[in-house]
């Protein structure tokens, strides 16, 4: 299958094994333009009627691992990226960055005009890293709240915020909740008293969590839930293990994607992959070799201090270990 090769194409070619590198490719498949409106339309609530292809051109072009999280300098690197003014700068801090981070026009909303949305998309490959990621989330999503200061907002004009979404697609999660989504929202709740309709005008709907869960490979046929077909795409985009052509045709006739637009990433993606999972297996030859080395001295050991006891040359077993160590090592 040849194909002139474009940005989700040249995206999947060239191949180190290295996983830093598959990473990097698999966020730039991920920024594709294809993949995030099915995003959008899985996650959100105000693309979810619209169709993929009406999604697309409402992308603004995604920045990959470049917009980094901390105070003081996201604003920082989008003067770089967007020409923006910037006058928050904290120095000395370390920094991570949000893998996918862009902005999307909705064009059609309760508003009646044109409103901008901020999105981070997250690709999360331990499901539980030893935090909670939805507290990462939510701390993300902050971020991109308050980083809107000095570029579309200044002194207290709160109304012009753009609504943020985080959206964790994480990767290898259990059988028993695989192929599930789940959205956390500020919703209001009424302490005391009743005010009707009234406390439904406040803006309040300004952050939302999403977590997409995917299971690994060895458990797809064994989970609980049944997947959707988003589920199933993120499934054969990311997980299934297979060489490039059959993903591509794969995600041609399954999902209708413009695979020319993702060749170049896919195959690198592919590529890495099985230079990962083939350094893997000889990895673990390696280390099988080194720990059947290691037990065979140890159980000579065991042998050579029985006999240093049952001969009288040892009184203790200790004794005899320590000089059936010294006689082998």
């Amino acid at each position: 299958m040849k194909k002139r090769r474009n940005q989700l194409g040249r995206a999947l070619m060239a191949a180190k094994n290295d996983r830093a590198e598959y990473d990097a490719a698999a966020k730039e498949i991920l920024a594709n333009k294809q993949i995030l409106a099915w995003i959008l339309k899985w996650t959100t609530t105000e693309f979810a009627d619209m169709e993929i292809d009406e999604i697309i051109p409402c992308i603004e072009d995604p920045f990959v691992a470049a917009v980094p999280v901390y105070p003081g300098l996201t604003n920082e690197i989008m003067e770089a990226i967007e020409g923006q003014k910037n006058e928050s700068r904290i120095t000395g801090e370390g920094y991570i960055t949000y893998d996918v981070r862009f902005t999307v026009i909705v064009p059609e909303n309760s508003q009646k005009r044109p409103i901008r949305i901020v999105v981070d998309v997250e690709a999360q490959k331990n499901p539980y890293p030893g935090y909670d990621l939805i507290s990462r989330g939510v701390f993300y999503g902050g971020r991109m709240l308050s980083d809107q200061m000095g570029r579309n907002l200044d002194g207290e004009d709160y109304d012009k915020l753009e609504k943020v979404y985080s959206i964790w697609l994480v990767f290898n999660c259990p059988q028993k909740n695989a192929n599930t989504t789940v959205s956390y929202t500020i919703q209001p709740k009424m302490v005391y008293g009743n005010a009707g309709n009234a406390d439904l005008e406040h803006r309040y709907d300004l952050i939302s969590i999403v977590e997409v869960r995917i299971p690994s490979e060895k458990d797809v046929d064994k989970c609980r839930n049944t997947p959707s077909v988003f589920h199933e795409m993120l499934y054969d985009v990311f997980v299934r293990t297979e060489d490039v052509d059959a993903k591509m045709e794969r995600l041609e006739k399954k999902y209708h994607f413009k695979t020319k637009e993702l060749e170049g990433r896919l195959v690198k993606m592919c590529n890495l992959s099985e230079a990962i999972e083939e350094n893997g297996i000889k990895q673990g030859i390696k280390q099988g070799i080194k720990q059947g080395i290691k037990q065979e001295k140890e159980n000579n050991i065991k042998k050579v201090a029985q006999n240093y006891l049952d001969n009288g040359l040892a009184s203790t077993m200790d004794e005899a270990l320590k000089k059936a160590e010294a006689l082998l090592s």
